[in-house]
């Protein structure tokens, strides 16, 4: 707690911890409720350790550097991008930014005191947030990566050559360069949040209007990333069977209305076209991933597999 009072004290006067809300991944910081000088804020607190706590990654100088540098996006995106979202694709609101090597303080808003919860999985609350998808997808169309991931996500090819180098020999393997290029090369690339799991999303279910957070892994990519890691965060293999398709709709649907509204020149018809088309391949590059760093990963499911299957069925020759 010390490191939380020498971040503020050349900031705010009056500093008093009302309690700690969480601790981040693998002993990286806490997020804290407090008071500066009268005002309630919420403060995420990061002090990155020499040593990665976690039973399925290996420490090595590539996964903390990732892991570093996946905080200074987060930096980043609030200091240079955050304010200028449309209303549609709001972030929680992030009053101060204060940074001192490899520590920092992110201090927000304290959302639950204005009506927001953190979303939950039920049919109101994932339509929601498929329209802020959409919004913040068809809104960063034009928008550098600069600052940020030059490809979003945690698990994209490059980012995991361990859990690459894990995998056994098997068309996954084989077919992971392909997939990953496909994802890279498709020509209408945006921002993507990279981590748009439905516990990153506070929504208003007076309003239902959502807030997104943690911005650790924004950067380039296609929409349907997130759409897929969204509704693997929320569906469990029954109701991605049963439901996923239609889903995936309804964000086709929001972002046809959300490039008409800020990307007016854009044929969307056609950007829509190539994302459905890769839709099969986003599930599986996080398959790849999971397949690699957690085989038995209760994520690993028979729609992720039929997807997978779809895209052998679109590409013979990695299916051997």
């Amino acid at each position: 707690m010390s490191e939380f009072y020498s971040l503020l004290k050349n900031n705010y006067q009056d500093i008093e911890v009302i309690n700690v809300i969480s601790t981040l991944w693998s002993g990286c910081g806490e997020i804290i409720r407090c008071r500066l000088d009268g005002e309630t804020r919420v403060i995420k607190l990061i002090s990155m350790p020499d040593f990665i706590e976690h039973s399925r990654i290996e420490q090595s100088q590539f996964a903390l550097a990732r892991k570093q540098q996946s905080y200074l996006v987060e930096y980043n995106w609030y200091k240079q991008y955050s304010s200028s979202l449309p209303d549609q694709a709001a972030a929680i609101p992030c009053f101060n930014l204060i940074q001192k090597q490899n520590q920092f303080a992110l201090i927000f808003d304290d959302f639950t005191a204005f009506g927001y919860q953190q979303a939950q999985d039920h049919t109101q609350h994932i339509h929601a947030i498929l329209k802020w998808l959409a919004h913040f997808h068809a809104f960063h169309l034009s928008t550098p990566s600069e600052g940020l991931w030059p490809r979003g996500s945690y698990w994209h090819l490059a980012t995991r050559p361990d859990e690459y180098a894990r995998m056994p020999d098997s068309p996954l393997k084989a077919a992971a360069v392909h997939i990953d290029c496909a994802l890279y090369k498709c020509k209408y690339q945006t921002l993507i949040h990279g981590d748009a799991k439905r516990a990153n999303f506070a929504i208003n279910s007076q309003t239902n209007h959502v807030l997104g957070y943690d911005f650790q892994y924004v950067g380039k990519g296609v929409g349907v990333i997130d759409v897929m890691y969204f509704l693997g965060s929320c569906l469990n293999e029954s109701a991605l069977k049963l439901n996923a398709h239609t889903y995936l709709n309804r964000y086709f649907a929001e972002l046809n209305t959300a490039l008409k509204q800020y990307q007016g020149t854009i044929n969307a018809d056609d950007l829509i076209s190539s994302w459905r088309e890769l839709w099969c391949y986003a599930w599986a590059d996080f398959y790849r991933f999971l397949a690699g760093w957690s085989p038995q990963h209760v994520k690993i499911n028979g729609y992720m597999q039929n997807q997978f299957n779809e895209y052998l069925n679109k590409n013979k020759e990695y299916d051997e």
